[in-house]
């Protein structure tokens, strides 16, 4: 049997040339605005936290968010979702000494659902208070309002609000996703490779992609006026959305919304230390990812939205087959190499063999995972010394191959039309939080 390769060759050419200008494109870091009066009135930060049995996580995370530096006003609400365990009963403890913190407990039939029906019972809640000129939101309006989403195991910086508030001067921006690190980096080498994930992917491409107005949301660290949710009706965040946060993200943008990205703030969350929930979390972001492609055909039509903007999506919403054609290549290689299979490849046919050759074919092997380490290492909190970089690479390298057997996973699931939402599970944060407030 025969294989041509010279066509994945090319596609996977020009998907090395496309990352490799969000590289060049991110050293160019777009600057929030920063008010010349430091009296102007900022944004009121309403901070959701979604919560599903997270006694191991909840008094550390509202002790951190009870912290804040914030020069306007900020309030905190904890969807208690169903939960079996303590969670209720912290969240409640907490609001009972602090006035800016409202606990709201989901019975158990309409609990259990997903993290969407979670923020959209969220969002009904605000928008009645805000229509019911509530004393506890200042008597603030929607388009005063801007509503931030912080998982239950989420820390922001203690700036955070202060910096993102800025980001909102502009009326057309819509949304800004803020970065994120993994807390637990260091507690293993799993927690590592999910830093260098997260950390790399923020500054190589959510940074570039600022520029487009094409940012992608994230499930922890978004803001989002609400006036921007109200423009896309009464469920904002899509009921059977695996990856509502990308979903939204996308609606905005269809809907005229800017999308930003804020490189100086973040929000710490925790690594997975086990392979197999990863994996689930890995799988159901794969499947949303490809529910989204529904979103192509309105993005395409859509003329609310900078064309650039609009065609950077199309293409990120594409770009998750770039495993499968790499891997698939790698895999018709090594059955070739065994005899199992012919292939041919007249990929750089046209530069001579010889020294050249090889050598533009080695720069692009390994251009990208170059890329990468120095945008780690330029950016993380965690930085391996020199010496330790060619090792760390090649193992990111093995370990980026996790989407391989997720996305086999995923395919499986859509075959089978599962869409159940499997939530994250916490870790247990080592010694004993602070309290949130102090009582008395």
């Amino acid at each position: 049997m025969h294989l041509d390769l010279t066509a994945a060759s090319y596609i996977i050419f020009g998907i090395v040339v496309y990352y490799a200008a969000l590289f060049a494109l991110s050293a160019w870091r777009r600057k929030a605005a920063v008010p010349t009066d430091k009296h102007a009135k900022r944004p009121f930060m309403v901070l959701v936290v979604p919560a599903h049995n997270e006694e191991l996580v909840l008094d550390s995370t509202l002790s951190s968010l009870g912290q804040l530096e914030y020069s306007g006003s900020y309030r905190i609400i904890v969807l208690n979702d169903a939960s079996r365990d303590r969670t209720s009963e912290i969240a409640h403890r907490c609001a009972a000494t602090e006035p800016k913190l409202r606990v709201i407990d989901r019975s158990p039939t309409e609990g259990g659902r997903g993290k969407s029906d979670v923020l959209n019972h969220a969002y009904r809640v605000l928008v009645h208070w805000c229509n019911e000129d509530d004393d506890w939101l200042e008597g603030r309006g929607a388009n005063e309002i801007v509503v931030g989403i912080v998982d239950a195991d989420g820390r922001l910086a203690p700036e955070c609000l202060e910096t993102v508030s800025h980001y909102f001067r502009d009326p057309l921006v819509g949304t800004t996703q803020i970065g994120v690190r993994i807390g637990n980096a260091s507690s293993g080498l799993l927690t590592r490779m999910q830093d260098m994930e997260f950390v790399g992917f923020s500054w190589l491409v959510q940074v570039a992609r600022d520029h487009f107005g094409s940012s992608g949301l994230g499930g922890n660290g978004q803001f989002t006026r609400l006036v921007a949710l109200q423009s896309l009706g009464a469920a904002p965040w899509s009921p059977d959305a695996l990856t509502e946060d990308l979903d939204l993200g996308l609606k905005l943008v269809e809907g005229g919304w800017l999308t930003r990205f804020c490189h100086l703030t973040y929000v710490e969350q925790q690594g997975l230390d086990r392979w197999r929930p990863l994996l689930r979390q890995r799988t159901r972001w794969i499947q949303g990812h490809y529910q989204c492609w529904s979103h192509i055909p309105a993005l395409l039509r859509s003329r609310r939205s900078k064309l650039i903007a609009r065609l950077d999506l199309v293409l990120y919403l594409l770009l998750v087959v770039t495993v499968v054609l790499v891997s698939g290549t790698m895999l018709a290689g090594l059955l070739a190499a065994i005899g199992v299979l012919q292939v041919s490849d007249h990929f750089f046919d046209f530069v001579p063999q010889g020294l050249l050759y090889r050598g533009l074919s080695l720069l692009l092997s390994v251009l990208p995972v170059v890329a990468f380490m120095w945008t780690y290492q330029r950016h993380s909190q965690h930085a391996y010394r020199w010496y330790e970089v060619p090792a760390y690479a090649v193992l990111f390298t093995l370990y980026t191959y996790v989407w391989v057997f997720t996305t086999a996973r995923a395919w499986t699931r859509i075959i089978l039309r599962r869409k159940t939402w499997v939530k994250t599970p916490r870790v247990p944060l080592g010694g004993s939080a602070p309290p949130f407030f102090n009582a008395g």
